[in-house]
């Protein structure tokens, strides 16, 4: 199951008799065993208290909810472990029968915090920590057989001393000095890094922490000292940021692949060579390089030597961003993991100062696969265009086009197949343009033309329509029929005072707007100078003033009871209605409100309206159960919303789990600490928190188990493809077998079709939202959906 090796946390595919048929490197990691020892295996001859007939029982039921078992293994290196582990029912295509879906959410949580979970008497005498019991007089009670050996002191000598005599080193003596009190008082654990000169002499590094000590009724009674010497580990740190500050300073390139050969790292040095970001080449091939002037029989040879010594060091001519072909001196490693597997390859090169053979001249500017001009040809004929348009007032026109969903069509076919699609596209549209005209393969399936001595502006719109025509007409490849379409983009400068970036940027700028229209789109820009910039800032200050004048509004989508159709509560959306210039889309006019510093004063516009709309409907009797409202990123950080919140609530007189609070799931990662504030602060007032679009950015359990997150949402990319799509299912099973396993509800969005419907219940989702419950309405028409009455299914949403 392709599926598993992208989820981060472990997981193990269980088939009917609970055999281990599928894992991922993470839960490889956690037993520290390769894949030969675990495939195959039974699931409790590898996990103690492992319950094999709930499993059995889970794999009958018919609803498919989730087990989630405390179980005891055996790490290969590291010895005794515990793991919490939730398994839910699934299919996998081709299969009959039920499969368990299996995934870890952390170690098992503690009743004890009491590392050595046994009390002071039971401390354990082999451990390699210092490990000590300190009463509430800072008197020492207990003490381990490796505190005697570092202080070279009988135990007698120790017991009821004051804690100051755990050590010689001042350092020790103030870190406990700092967090005993603190321990005693919170309950919480405290984890301190210092660094302590022994007797010896010889620094060292350790990690202090202190677990507070409780007796039989619960009160805390002491502190449980446990010092680690964590000097290796901490080496071995130093070690990896030196080498990482090498990596990123030296002034060779380099380039790192997972055994597949995909890029997973490259240094600044990479970029400044190949002009290539890390953003653009991540996942990509090394391929993306290749000049196209070494014959395959090269790179067979160079991977031949590569596989039998481990390395391969030459010269390789490859082609940078902007065409030009350049030396390389280039080395390539192999890296193997502690069982002889290769994990990665790492290439390390440098530009050599050669220029390219005359054989290449031709390489330098014309593309290898369609012998169209690359970009670094067609950028200087667009200058040189610019400059004879300035001299003689004629206009140029810059024209982009991409065809439409070429990747996947490359995929399908193959790369072979998808080259020889590329060249065929080339021959038809050489036989479009004028002689004169300049067409170019700029990037992948992305084209240019450049357009100049334009008489009439529909002489642009006449040639676009001609390119999409004969792409339109069906290609025969081998024996592939391919039906294809493109967006095109086009900018037109008429006045002639616009530079090469400004163009491209134009036409650019058009070809996504072209691309938003869907398949086979089309967009022409005539560029005025200043028009764009002024637009641009009229928008915005039409956007600040459409708050005092009145033109936001609030739509309401519905959120529905899976099983029985019910409208339990809704999501909050604000439109804008401009009353010049009519309806705004809501992703160009809060991109602007982000971009200008307005939203966050937008957002507290709307979690008012919110709570003053949830108050009227409540008022009236109405059947709701609450409102769902964004959080935006300015919000979260303008650090106010917790004092917002408490002044609505007055104002408002609602109970506080009536209004419910989303968040990104991006935000989790972006910002840990202001998170952590907000929720805690949320926490305490009783609103409710969903995490949005929930398995695009895969936030692991051990995070969501710490929060006081209610709902997840899982992103409606997952839901859409359903029930085709098999990896898409098991995203989805996996993210409801977390959830419940967290005690958490799970709410998919998107929801289209019954089918969706019942699939997501057997699977245990409780609440969607989607087309199939309605879609965003105002305020009026809402009013008519709180009804308390099931809706039938199949179910089409109600009409405005």
């Amino acid at each position: 199951m392709p599926l598993l090796a992208a989820l981060p946390m472990g997981a193990l595919l269980l088939d009917h008799q609970q055999r281990i048929v599928d894992v991922n490197q993470a839960f490889l990691d956690l037993l520290g065993y390769p894949d030969s020892l675990v495939l195959g295996r039974v699931f409790h001859e590898l996990f103690q208290d492992a319950h094999p007939e709930r499993l059995t029982a889970l794999l009958n039921s018919p609803e498919g909810h989730c087990v989630r078992m405390d179980v005891g293994f055996a790490h290969a290196v590291a010895g005794p472990r515990m793991a919490s582990i939730a398994f839910s029912r699934c299919f996998s295509e081709g299969q009959d029968r039920p499969r368990l879906l299996s995934i870890v959410l952390g170690n098992p949580p503690q009743t004890d915090p009491d590392p050595l979970l046994a009390r002071s008497a039971d401390i354990v005498s082999t451990s390699p920590d210092r490990i000590a019991l300190v009463d509430r007089g800072r008197r020492i009670k207990a003490v381990n057989d490796a505190f005697l050996r570092t202080v070279d002191r009988a135990r007698d000598e120790l017991i009821d001393q004051d804690v100051k005599n755990l050590g010689g080193d001042d350092q020790l003596t103030a870190c406990l000095d700092r967090n005993l009190g603190p321990c005693l008082d919170s309950g919480r654990i405290l984890i301190e890094d210092i660094r302590e000169t022994r007797g010896d002499g010889a620094p060292r590094d350790a990690e202090v922490r202190l677990f507070p000590h409780h007796d039989a009724e619960g009160t805390i009674t002491g502190v449980i000292v446990d010092i680690r010497d964590v000097t290796a580990s901490r080496d071995a740190e130093r070690r990896l940021l030196q080498s990482a500050a090498v990596y990123a300073a030296t002034s060779e390139g380099v380039l790192i692949t997972d055994a597949a050969g995909l890029i997973v790292a490259v240094n600044p040095a990479f970029t400044r060579i190949t002009g290539y970001t890390e953003s653009e080449v991540l996942g990509q091939k090394p391929n993306l390089l290749n000049s196209h002037w070494h014959p395959r029989s090269y790179f067979v040879g160079m991977w031949r030597l590569l596989s039998r010594q481990g390395s391969w060091q030459g010269d390789i001519w490859n082609r940078r961003k902007d065409g030009e072909i350049y030396l390389q001196k280039l080395t390539i490693r192999r890296v193997l993991d502690a069982h002889g597997k290769v994990v990665n390859f790492v290439g390390v090169f440098a530009a050599r100062n050669h220029a390219p053979p005359r054989r290449t001249g031709h390489l330098i500017h014309y593309d290898a696969l369609t012998k169209l001009p690359n970009r670094l040809l067609f950028e200087s004929r667009l200058e040189h265009a610019i400059e004879l348009g300035r001299r003689k007032a004629s206009p140029l026109a810059l024209v982009l086009f991409d065809l439409d969903h070429f990747a996947h069509i490359n995929s399908s076919l193959g790369h072979q197949l998808g080259d020889q699609l590329l060249r065929a596209v080339a021959l038809r549209l050489r036989g479009v343009i004028r002689p004169s005209d300049t067409l170019a393969r700029l990037r992948a399936d992305q084209f240019g033309l450049l357009f100049e001595e334009i008489e009439r502006i529909t002489e642009v719109e006449d040639i676009a329509r001609r390119l999409q025509a004969v792409l339109c007409a069906d290609l025969q490849v081998s024996n592939h029929q391919v039906f294809l379409t493109a967006s095109i983009g086009a900018a037109i400068d008429v006045d002639m005072k616009s530079d090469r970036n400004a163009l491209f940027a134009h036409a650019e700028s058009s070809l996504r707007s072209a691309k938003r229209q869907g398949r086979n789109g089309l967009l022409i820009s005539r560029i005025e100078p200043g028009k764009a910039g002024h637009e641009h800032q009229r928008l915005i200050d039409l956007l600040r003033t459409g708050l005092v004048k009145g033109e936001y509004r609030l739509m309401y989508r519905p959120r529905a009871d899976l099983e029985t159709g019910v409208h339990t509560s809704a999501e909050v959306l604000i439109r804008w209605d401009q009353e010049e210039i009519g309806t705004v889309p809501p992703e160009r006019f809060l991109t602007l409100a982000n971009e200008s510093g307005f939203m966050a004063e937008l957002g507290e516009w709307e979690l008012a309206m919110a709570c003053r709309q949830l108050q009227h409907w409540l008022g009236k009797g109405f059947a709701i159960g609450g409102l769902s409202i964004h959080v935006s990123e300015a919000q979260l950080t303008r650090g106010n919303l917790i004092q917002i919140l408490e002044r609505l609530l007055v104002e408002n007189p609602l109970t506080a789990n009536r209004l419910d609070l989303e968040f990104n799931e991006s935000l989790l990662q972006k910002h840990p600490e202001q998170i952590a504030g907000v929720f805690d602060g949320l926490r305490r007032l009783g609103v409710s928190i969903t995490l949005n679009d929930v398995g695009a950015g895969w936030t692991s359990p051990a995070a969501l188990r710490r929060l006081p997150i209610k709902t997840l949402r899982i992103h409606p990319n997952f839901i859409e493809s359903l029930p085709e799509s098999h990896d898409d299912l098991a995203v989805v099973q996996a993210l409801v077998a977390m959830a419940q396993a967290l005690d958490l509800e799970i709410l998919a969005d998107g929801v289209r079709t019954d089918e969706q419907r019942q699939l997501l219940l057997t699977i245990g989702c409780q609440q969607a939202q989607g087309a199939l419950f309605g879609e965003a309405v105002f305020a009026p028409h809402f009013e008519h959906r709180l009804d308390p009455k099931p809706c039938s299914f199949p179910h089409n949403a109600l009409e405005n």
